[in-house]
């Protein structure tokens, strides 16, 4: 975006064209250099960002009359009364500038290899004569002429749009769905290129301070806006070739807005040691990624109902559920349920949402297990802690391990799963809240080990270990790295202070015997949570806070594959830290109120 550099200025220039696509092609050889053509292969290479909203020229694009877009509306011949292509309304001016531009880098990324991907616009495609660079990109990669081969047409290898919710989940999708019926209606050739909304966000600026983006609100809502796409775009018989879904939220927040930016983690610039060091939270949309990471192989069928009726995706409470094969002997069947509830950007402190969930169709096996993981505001909220400690610009030490033991979902350590392959849990949902069931069967042999371990500084006293999970074979495998704090939620105390635990690294089972593909479960206990303290064994429960019933929602998910899912799994690349754990400290929701033994000493 934009030529820093001031060499680029005008794309009007043959010389200068001709040198973007030298310097694009430079560009990606050295990417195959050092991470190799199978994972750059992989990547999508993306135009100039929001080329329409001209936030970043400081490069000519120089304006010359063409019949471009309007032609292209009126060819339709269609009647929508969202567009109107009146005859005496002049055409949108055409911009040479630009497709010389894309050109150049379809063609330097050809040189590097012919397996790379190109794709764009980039921008929000508002409706014609509006967005004339985004349309006009369209239709020259379907009736244009190539500026470097003189052939008709250019490749466009996806088409990417930047679509977000003014607050409102489902207002992501229905914008889609007028523009991609725009699109399809003016540009049939591309019915078939996959569709891209690479900036998702529930709202626009990413900088403005909101509450809700903070907490499990916002962690909440990114994972009801995904099962809405993946329930009524990707799995259902939609028309549009929708393949991606993602959030522009690769910022690093500032004073005083640690959390509530929209970011994926919390940047504390601690000024106060020598030399100064950067602390990084991980905030609730985070962990929320992690679960969804979690979901792989193929969607289940799953509904929610209530009084017998099966509500929208829409509604408050959503599911989304998967399986998984094995592909080694180091990985196992597994499945996963994934339940939100969310009211988009608004919490409910005081409001319960009790629900029954009811998995069907689980394969009989010996040695089947389930565990369940929940995040809410009041356990799993680094802010909270922050707040609680006074809103500190530069947090202790002491501080910052509270705020780090709040980040992980409350987890329960694996139990049996029932004889007969069916499970009823009747949790009580906060409003907003995530809740995880993970059903797992053990592998014929044992995972791998964790790779590239590193320690990295960060301030007298502090360091952080990394290390690389991608060789581990298997999902049911939770890290058990023990957490010297549990936070002070009523019923609960913090567990002795124990150093880091370094041999959980070489990781060991935790999920038993493997069987042939069945079903996953969800959450854990009704009114009362339990919780455990980090001590040697990992077990050890004390009763917690007791909540209160409102209504009854009913969840039911059977084992009927229908779809593929499309999420990838979030693994690390070569030189990468992994996936952030999510079980340094077992905590649990036990169902039916039910307490687990506690054999450990100690106060």
């Amino acid at each position: 975006m934009g030529s820093p550099s001031g060499h680029f200025t005008d794309f009007e220039d043959k010389q200068q064209v001709f040198e973007w696509k030298d310097l694009v092609s430079v560009l990606a050889r050295r990417y195959i250099g050092r991470y190799g053509l199978a994972q750059v292969s992989r990547w999508n290479f993306e135009t100039w960002n929001e080329p329409d909203h001209h936030d970043f020229d400081n490069v000519s694009m120089t304006e010359q009359g063409g019949r471009c877009l309007l032609g292209s509306c009126r060819a339709a011949r269609v009647g929508w009364g969202e567009m109107q292509c009146p005859e005496d309304t002049p055409d949108p001016p055409f911009h040479p500038g630009f497709l010389n531009y894309y050109d150049a880098c379809s063609e330097g990324l050809r040189v590097a290899s012919p397996e790379l991907r190109l794709g764009g616009p980039a921008d929000s495609f508002r409706e014609p004569p509006k967005s004339p660079l985004s349309w006009g990109l369209l239709r020259h990669c379907a009736h244009g002429t190539n500026f470097f081969t003189g052939e008709q047409g250019v490749r466009l290898d996806f088409i990417s749009l930047h679509r977000k919710g003014s607050g409102s989940s489902i207002a992501i999708l229905e914008q889609e769905a007028v523009v991609l019926g725009q699109i399809q209606q003016l540009f049939p050739e591309f019915k078939d290129t996959p569709i891209y909304n690479d900036e998702a966000d529930p709202l626009v600026g990413w900088l403005l301070p909101q509450p809700w983006r903070a907490d499990v609100t916002y962690a909440a809502l990114v994972v009801k806006v995904i099962a809405q796409h993946q329930n009524l775009l990707v799995a259902n018989a939609s028309t549009a070739q929708y393949k991606l879904l993602s959030n522009d939220n690769a910022f690093l927040s500032y004073h005083p807005h640690p959390f509530s930016q929209r970011t994926l983690t919390a940047r504390f610039q601690v000024n106060n040691t020598r030399p100064p060091h950067v602390q990084l939270l991980r905030k609730p949309v985070l962990t929320a990624m992690g679960l969804l990471a979690l979901l792989d192989g193929e969607q289940l069928w799953a509904e929610v109902s209530r009084a017998g009726a099966v509500l929208d995706s829409n509604h408050t409470v959503g599911v989304l559920a998967s399986a998984h094969r094995p592909e080694g002997p180091d990985d196992a069947w597994r499945a996963t349920v994934l339940v939100y509830a969310s009211d988009d950007t608004r919490a409910h402190p005081d409001r319960r949402v009790p629900v029954t969930v009811r998995l069907l169709g689980v394969p009989a096996g010996p040695g089947l297990v389930y565990t369940t993981r929940y995040l809410d505001n009041r356990l799993c909220s680094p802010q909270r802690e922050w707040r609680r400690a006074g809103r500190p610009a530069f947090p202790s030490a002491e501080q910052f391990r509270r705020m780090r033991a709040a980040e992980d979902p409350v987890a329960a350590a694996p139990r049996p799963f029932p004889v007969g392959g069916r499970l009823t849990l009747r949790p009580e949902l906060a409003l907003p809240s995530l809740l995880l069931v993970h059903v797992c069967a053990r592998p014929s042999g044992p995972p791998g080990q964790v790779t590239r371990l590193r320690v990295l500084p960060l301030t007298r006293g502090q360091l952080a270990l990394v290390w690389s999970d991608e060789r581990v074979g298997t999902k049911c495998v939770p890290v058990d790295i023990r957490d010297p704090f549990l936070p002070r939620w009523p019923g609960v105390q913090p567990g002795q202070q124990e150093a880091v635990n370094v041999q959980p690294l070489h990781i060991q089972p935790r999920c038993t015997h493997s069987h042939r593909p069945g079903f996953s479960p969800l959450c854990a206990g009704p009114p009362t949570y339990l919780a455990g303290g980090p001590r040697a064994s990992g077990r050890g429960w004390v009763q917690g806070h007791e909540l209160k019933a409102t209504g009854t929602l009913v969840l039911q998910t059977q084992l009927l594959s229908l779809a593929p899912t499309v999420f990838e799994p979030w693994t690390t690349g070569p030189g990468q830290a992994p996936s952030p754990t999510l079980c340094r400290t077992w905590r649990s929701l036990l169902p039916e109120g039910r307490q687990l033994q506690a054999d450990w000493q100690g106060a």
